[in-house]
């Protein structure tokens, strides 16, 4: 019966000795008592497999390893592995689940494949939620607003409404039909879900049954700015190619390209950049992990009137190409009359945001003709 489906609570621990426990034992004090606990300590440094098995080894629950790091993808896929129930639920080390989490989800996912996330509470180091409106809680607040009365994976299309994987919970059925996590740092939580939920609906508790802890040690905090550019590039090309999104017609009112307009991480020229290689996902992944990815990405244009990192300004630069088509369209119009299509194509706003990859691509051609 499916109120007795056992649920598998995995947990990739890593260097988090002084709030491991309190994860553990969140799961400990469920109000659902048909799960398990599987933990991969991630070759933690701080004493926090140590801690685990002094705690928690004698607790026929809780199962724990450990081995050398090989990062949150891999541990995660490799916990996913070594469970058995019929749903997986993922904790990260740091946080926290309210008492009635496994509860709720399991009653949310009836019989059929199932990927949902709760609403969430941010928290310091402490436990203390985050005020509203302070600069921690700002992003979250945004996707929130800007995903109301609108369908549950519309959060993730204008931003990353999970926040982290810690609020993941499937089905095994879904995972084994998505795969696993790739290996990317920053953004494998927004790839899985985007992934999944293009095949299973998502559901959305409004519930705040998680709280996501936020705290020196977060990879959101990290000041490679530029890395978690591109992996958020590389994960809205895949998305845009894996829904076959046109960028040529904007126009069609795609769902998923009108809510990448409005989110502040989509990064619109690394994603036209990386829509335009001939590589293919598995070669560049390869690439973002050796870092020369992230190198080749850099020549991009540093001087175009927008800010390259394009946080806060996609929405503009978005519209800049819905310029440009425009503009050409007028000057086909007026070129009997004016016959000045490049010149007022090469003035535009649009050309400044986006001409850089005309100019790319006839630079290859040419020199693709001299090698021939």
């Amino acid at each position: 019966m499916q109120d007795r489906a056992l649920v598998s609570v995995v947990i990739p621990s890593f260097n988090h000795v002084k709030y491991v426990g309190r994860a553990i034992d969140s799961v400990l004090d469920q109000t659902y008592p048909h799960f398990e606990i599987v933990v991969i300590d991630d070759g933690s440094r701080d004493g926090s497999y140590e801690f685990i098995m002094e705690r928690y080894g004698h607790d026929p629950r809780v199962k724990a390893s450990h081995r050398e790091n090989r990062g949150a993808h891999e541990t995660l896929n490799e916990a996913i592995a070594a469970s058995t129930g019929a749903f997986i639920s993922i904790l990260n080390s740091d946080d926290v689940y309210a008492p009635n989490r496994l509860a709720a989800f399991v009653e949310a996912a009836g019989e059929a494949p199932f990927f949902g996330i709760s609403a969430l509470n941010l928290v310091d180091e402490n436990g203390v939620s985050f005020a509203p409106g302070s600069g921690y809680t700002e992003y979250y607040d945004m996707v929130c607003r800007l995903s109301a009365g609108k369908p549950d994976v519309y959060g993730l299309w204008c931003g990353n409404i999970a926040i982290t994987t810690s609020n993941f919970f499937f089905s095994r059925s879904v995972y084994d039909a998505i795969g696993p996590f790739r290996a990317l740092r920053y953004a494998h939580d927004w790839d899985w879900a985007l992934r999944a939920s293009a095949r299973f609906n998502l559901r959305r508790i409004t519930e705040k049954l998680l709280s996501y802890r936020i705290h020196g040690s977060n990879t959101i905090l990290e000041t490679d700015r530029w890395a978690h550019v591109v992996e958020n590039a590389f994960v809205c090309a895949s998305a845009l190619r894996r829904d076959k999104v046109d960028l040529r017609d904007a126009s069609a009112g795609a769902q998923l390209f009108g809510g990448l307009q409005v989110n502040w991480a989509f990064p619109l020229l690394p994603t036209l950049y990386l829509l335009a290689d001939t590589r293919g996902e598995a070669e560049q992944l390869a690439l973002l992990a050796t870092g020369a990815l992230l190198e080749e990405t850099r020549l991009l244009p540093q001087g175009a009137e927008t800010d390259p990192l394009l946080w806060e300004s996609a929405p503009g630069a978005l519209r800049g190409l819905r310029d440009l088509r425009a503009a050409r369209a007028q000057a086909e119009r007026d070129r009997a009359a004016a016959g000045g299509e490049l010149a007022a194509i090469k003035k535009s706003l649009a050309w400044k945001l986006v001409g850089w990859l005309w100019r790319l691509e006839t630079r290859r051609a040419r020199k693709a003709a001299k090698a021939g």
